[in-house]
């Protein structure tokens, strides 16, 4: 089992472009807005809350502007699978990473996946990398005619050569629009081998109201994934492995249960953990218990 510790995004250092558009205008500090026009300042989205507003500018101005949610730009950035990056075929992204060896892609929506690296701006490629999103399961003839498409929502690449200047083009192209949920890249560690009797689940958090009468209607809304896992260690990583873990504490990380194996793609959950415990069993061997829950 492996954990992508996540490298912080920040606006200004690591978006060099995308090819995401934006629903509203920039906020502009001569503009007299209406109550309940939405601007777009900074990364993030606001609504007026009064009519004649001029000149608040909105990320200091609570009384006047009440905050959305990210931009589409940079959706993709803010920790949250469910606000998604939005765009017409293709969505283009281009990353200044800077040393990094992993990179996930959660909510996605689309059929193919390219990333491409190069060393520092207009540097020599040094990664290159194709993945298609199609992961319709086909055993037999009818279903080869007639079952539907099924979409891959995440894609995890751990492979990536750690470069100081990594310059990281990622896109993503499909028939028409595209979207992708939540963008990560970091330092993969090592955390152990995760044992058979893995569970895996969601929490749903949609609702299923009976009324006086005994009909049952439902509100979908979104879920999240969880999951459990006993992993065995060597021993002597005991010290780095509680480390590691007391470094991601506080800050959503993606977590991949089996590494490379498509089978075992549901062991593969962006969140963090709720508790894990270290069992020094044996002078060689040790467990780790760990209980994650993702975002939604």
């Amino acid at each position: 089992m492996k954990v992508i510790a996540p490298t912080t995004f920040v606006a200004a250092t690591h978006l060099v472009s995308s090819t995401a558009t934006e629903t509203y205008a920039a906020y502009n500090a001569g503009t007299t807005y209406a109550k309940d026009a939405f601007v777009d300042y900074g990364t993030h989205i606001y609504q007026s809350l009064v009519n004649s507003n001029t000149g608040n500018q909105p990320d200091i101005s609570p009384t006047f502007w009440v905050l959305v949610g990210p931009d589409n730009t940079h959706a993709m950035f803010d920790d949250q699978i469910s606000t998604a990056t939005v765009s017409a075929t293709p969505l283009t992204v281009v990353l200044a990473t800077g040393l990094c060896n992993a990179l996930a892609l959660f909510g996605l929506v689309g059929s193919q996946v390219q990333v491409s690296i190069t060393d520092g701006a207009g540097g020599p490629n040094i990664y290159s990398r194709t993945v298609s999103l199609d992961g319709t399961f086909i055993y037999d003839w009818y279903q080869y005619f007639f079952e539907p498409y099924l979409q891959i929502e995440e894609l995890v690449l751990t492979d990536l050569p750690p470069y100081p200047n990594a310059r990281m083009t990622v896109t993503l192209s499909g028939p028409s629009t595209v979207q992708v949920g939540q963008l990560v890249w970091g330092t993969q560690y090592e955390l152990g081998d995760a044992e058979h009797g893995a569970s895996v689940g969601i929490i749903d958090y949609s609702r299923k109201d009976t009324d006086e009468f005994g009909t049952t209607t439902f509100v979908e809304r979104a879920f999240s994934k969880r999951m459990t896992a006993r992993l065995m260690l060597d021993t002597a990583q005991i010290a780095r492995v509680q480390q590691v873990l007391s470094r991601v504490r506080s800050k959503p990380s993606v977590w991949v249960g089996v590494p490379g194996d498509e089978l075992f793609r549901p062991l593969t959950v962006y969140g963090f953990y709720r508790d894990f415990s270290i069992d020094i069993a044996y002078p060689t061997k040790s467990y780790c218990s760990l209980e994650i829950e993702g975002l939604v």
